[in-house]
């Protein structure tokens, strides 16, 4: 019995001691490289805002053409990150700082905001023309209506209010890694709101707010490494039940 039961923990310390050698579960924290926003309330040429030296902590996203504007108040995030190291699917949560947007129209616990998180089809740090950027090609306001991209469900957070906000953006940054979308940027906005308020809801702007704003990526095991963990775990467990068991009868 002490050699089977030496057995069985040597098999299961073998399974584990090669889980571990292929290194652990790869998870990053990227910070965002620019973040930014644009507004159907912004007038003249300026119609990006948010970059260092502009003075403006707090950025907003608002609901579609809010109190009888076109388009909607958008923050713009841009990452700049190899992320080559990561070779199949992944898990990706992106984390904002919600806060007053300064306006009276934010959300709170009796009227929520559901803020999505969406991709692009175009940079809109290149693309829109404003004052930093006179050779973009389009206008923020169309920029806003045919380049961002539908939303996962997945990436879609209820705001009740101040404090930390995630998103699930698993499946945009996988598009990312396949080249499915090769533009690095997320677009926080309020289409997805169905609550039927108006909102110009605050978040912290990261160039003046550092760490405010970040992606953390890990990888998505195989199959075989959860099967060979399960494995591991559950001989290991069974040599423990065996042990425990020899030592009530002695």
């Amino acid at each position: 019995m002490t050699i089977r039961k030496q057995t069985v923990r040597a098999a299961g310390a073998v399974m584990l001691g090669t889980l571990l050698a292929s290194g652990p579960v790869h998870a990053i924290k990227i910070d965002v490289a620019e973040d930014v926003m644009t507004s159907s309330f912004f007038q003249g040429a300026n119609a990006v805002r948010g970059y260092a030296g502009d003075n403006r902590p707090v950025f907003r996203v608002s609901t579609g053409n809010p109190f009888g504007t076109l388009g909607a108040e958008t923050i713009y995030l841009a990452f700049d990150y190899d992320f080559s190291s990561f070779t199949g699917p992944v898990n990706a949560i992106l984390t904002v700082q919600s806060t007053s947007g300064g306006f009276g129209a934010d959300a709170s616990a009796d009227t929520p905001f559901t803020v999505s998180a969406h991709g692009v089809a175009a940079n809109p740090l290149t693309a829109i023309s404003d004052d930093t950027n006179p050779a973009g090609s389009v206008s923020w306001l169309n920029f806003y209506n045919q380049s961002i991209l539908p939303a996962d469900v997945a990436a879609r957070s209820v705001v009740t209010g101040p404090g930390a906000v995630t998103f699930d953006v698993s499946a945009l940054v996988g598009g990312w890694l396949s080249g499915g979308n090769a533009v690095q940027v997320i677009a926080l906005t309020g289409l997805n709101d169905t609550s039927g308020n108006e909102f110009l809801h605050g978040f912290l702007n990261n160039t003046e707010a550092p760490g405010s704003v970040f992606l953390t990526v890990s990888a998505v095991p195989e199959p075989e490494t959860h099967a060979m963990l399960l494995a591991g775990l559950g001989l290991l467990s069974l040599a423990r039940r065996r042990q425990r068991a020899a030592g009530e009868t002695r």
